[in-house]
């Protein structure tokens, strides 16, 4: 993908019902905690990371336009994952050098009052919770916006299982915001959301 913004409101309001439909007929589908979430924008959404589909269940689960971000420096994704991304849109990070214009980007879309998905881990590489970048909680922090602890349960190898017409049992858990203010410590709030996810999370996901 070579193409860094999202798609009109709209346009992602109608994926992401499209995306409850793909989830409800080919998975196991459930959400708890939605009355986590705050009514409107900004706020930011903190999610584990196990498969590039993620971002389909937690559409799903908002119901409303949400701004991705997506690694920029990673492996090209096969088609059947890299529709979603593609027709939804998203905000490119290239991981190994965060350039300025797009922390601007970024801001720019909390300035707009979106919906920011940032996946703390950076990677679905590796097993288990990995440690928090500190990205989330920079821009919590800056704009004095909370923090949405995001669970994902039960999409690792999705794709291949729905190939086999293996409905899996799929979950999103909304934890409790996170509040911050000016002056709050980076690191301290990366680790609280952390901690926070890990204590949502299954054994086997952690």
């Amino acid at each position: 993908m070579t193409t860094s913004h999202p798609r009109s409101k709209p346009l992602r309001y109608i994926l992401s019902y499209i995306s409850v439909l793909l989830c409800v007929l080919l998975t196991r589908y459930s959400v708890s905690g939605a009355n986590n979430l705050p009514k409107e924008g900004p706020y930011i959404l903190a999610p584990n990371h196990i498969d590039d589909v993620d971002p389909v269940p937690i559409a799903a689960a908002v119901k409303k336009p949400i701004t991705f971000l997506m690694a920029q420096d990673q492996a090209e994704l096969p088609w059947y994952k890299a529709w979603g991304p593609w027709s939804y849109g998203v905000l490119l990070v290239n991981r190994a050098s965060v350039q300025i214009s797009t922390i601007k980007k970024i801001q720019k879309q909390i300035n707009k009052k979106e919906r920011v998905c940032i996946f703390p881990e950076g990677t679905i590489k590796g097993e288990g919770l990995k440690e928090g970048k500190r990205g989330v909680a920079y821009f919590a922090i800056k704009n004095e916006i909370p923090i949405i602890p995001t669970a994902i349960i039960g999409t690792k190898g999705v794709i291949e299982k729905i190939k086999k017409l293996k409905r899996e049992r799929v979950k999103v858990v909304f934890g409790k915001p996170i509040f911050v203010k000016k002056g709050d410590e980076e690191k301290t709030i990366t680790l609280q959301a952390m901690a926070t996810l890990k204590k949502m999370l299954p054994a086997d996901h952690t």
